[in-house]
This record gives structure tokens, C-alpha cells and sequence, in this order.
């Protein structure tokens, strides 16, 4: 979650908390051409930083009447990180399903998320509907053409 702080004078005012805006895309594609399409068209595939924000993208899920896995910007190669690069407070969050992530053959490397919450690692080159999320604090530049929130 972001927060942007209004300053008067000398003082904080208050704290607007702004949680990533999650955007569903039926396409079923590999995980990097859902980060592709992500990176141009929002910001990048889903970062999950608590549970709160876990809870609103199982929420945009439902609203789009979508219930099986989708990809989400996890990843790893050496060690679990966001596709976005985020290694702030929650990048370290995580809800792995019971057995996972099991790497299978040492091949799965990306995320997805199911419609409960959980979270399994399947390979790249799967194709999987996917979840991209807007930053408007730090990526203000993409605000033309996106749908209203």
C-alpha cells in the first residue's frame, strides 16, 4: 500500500493510503507476455504486498466472474522477487498453497494466484489469464485510456 503524506507548514496532516488499482486480463498468455502487456498498458503484473491486497485482487477476480489461476508478478531465479522490483515493507509477503512452491523439475519459476488466495509456481511458459496493477503515485504518466476505477 502507498501513502502520500499532505504537508502544512511544518506539520503532516494526514496520510492518504492508496492500494494498488488491479486490472484482470482474460488473454491467456506465457508470464512474460503478461508482464509485457502489463509494463505498457499499467504499471506491471500484480504485486501483493498483506493480505488486504490480496483480498482486493480475489475481489477483482470475482467481479470479472473469473475463478481459476491467474499470473501475478512473483517470480524467481535465485531468490523470490516482484516483477516491478518492489523490496519494500510486504515484499515479503507470501501465501503459498500446502506443497508449494515445489518447483517441479526445477522448472517453475513464476506465480500465479487461485481464487482462494493461495499461491502456486508453474512454469513460465504456461499460458494463464493474468492480473496487471496501476501505481498513480509513482507511474502518473498512464493515467490516459485507462478504465475508471
Amino acid at each position: 500500500m502507498k501513502c502520500i503524506s499532505f504537508l502544512s507548514g511544518w506539520h503532516i496532516s494526514t496520510c492518504l493510503c492508496l492500494p494498488h488499482q488491479y486490472h484482470y486480463v482474460a488473454d491467456a498468455v506465457n508470464w512474460t507476455e503478461a508482464q509485457t502487456y502489463c509494463r505498457e498498458t499499467y504499471t506491471d503484473l500484480a504485486t501483493i504486498q498483506n493480505t488486504n491486497e490480496m483480498n482486493q485482487l480475489i475481489n477483482t477476480l470475482s467481479s470479472a466472474g473469473y475463478s481459476s489461476e491467474v499470473w501475478i508478478g512473483l517470480y524467481s531465479y535465485v531468490d523470490w522477487q516482484w516483477s516491478d522490483g518492489y523490496t519494500g515493507i510486504g515484499a515479503d509477503y507470501k501465501n503459498w498453497a500446502s506443497n508449494e512452491p515445489a518447483f517441479w523439475n526445477a522448472e517453475e519459476y513464476c506465480v500465479t494466484i487461485a481464487s482462494d488466495g493461495t499461491w502456486t509456481n508453474y512454469f513460465c511458459s504456461a499460458k494463464f489469464a493474468f492480473v496487471c496493477y496501476y501505481d498513480s503515485i509513482n507511474d502518473p504518466a498512464k493515467t490516459e485510456g485507462l478504465p475508471a476505477v
